[in-house]
């Protein structure tokens, strides 16, 4: 019986850890806004936005993928090149985005780094290009 009372000390103390880090990431965040869409909300942001000079489409895929096929309009930013941070932070910051890969593992990843950059507004197409795809919405190719 006199160990349950450490018990309850560690399990404080592990709590208060918690909280201490969540409270230390909260200003990091700040200001910065990050919201998941499908695919068909994705295209209705697209619709809504197109042609405006502070909503930004960015394909996080490689060239390569680019090249076969993207939103039209978009900016391919590869999430797997080692001047993918440095690209990124060149970005105005004060945009809206969305940002979309291939099937939204790496969008949320890139999400994620735009977030701790402090981007103001971030939408992520978490179905990605193939979901895109599977609806039949247009894709724009590179020549």
């Amino acid at each position: 019986m006199k160990r349950f009372p450490g018990r309850i000390q560690i399990a404080a103390v592990w709590a208060s850890l918690l909280v201490l880090s969540l409270a230390a990431g909260a200003p990091l965040l700040a200001g910065s806004q990050s919201i998941d869409v499908t695919v068909q909300q994705a295209r209705e942001l697209v619709q809504q936005r197109a042609g405006q000079k502070d909503f930004v489409i960015l394909d996080v895929r490689t060239p390569e993928e680019f090249a076969d096929g993207h939103l039209s309009g978009a900016v391919n930013v590869n999430l797997l090149a080692p001047d993918f941070t440095a690209r990124l932070g060149a970005l105005n910051r004060g945009k809206t985005y969305l940002v979309y890969c291939r099937t939204g593992h790496r969008s949320t990843q890139a999400v994620q780094a735009m977030l701790r950059l402090r981007f103001r507004s971030v939408y992520n197409m978490v179905e990605g290009i193939v979901g895109w795809q599977n609806r039949g919405f247009p894709l724009a190719r590179t020549q």
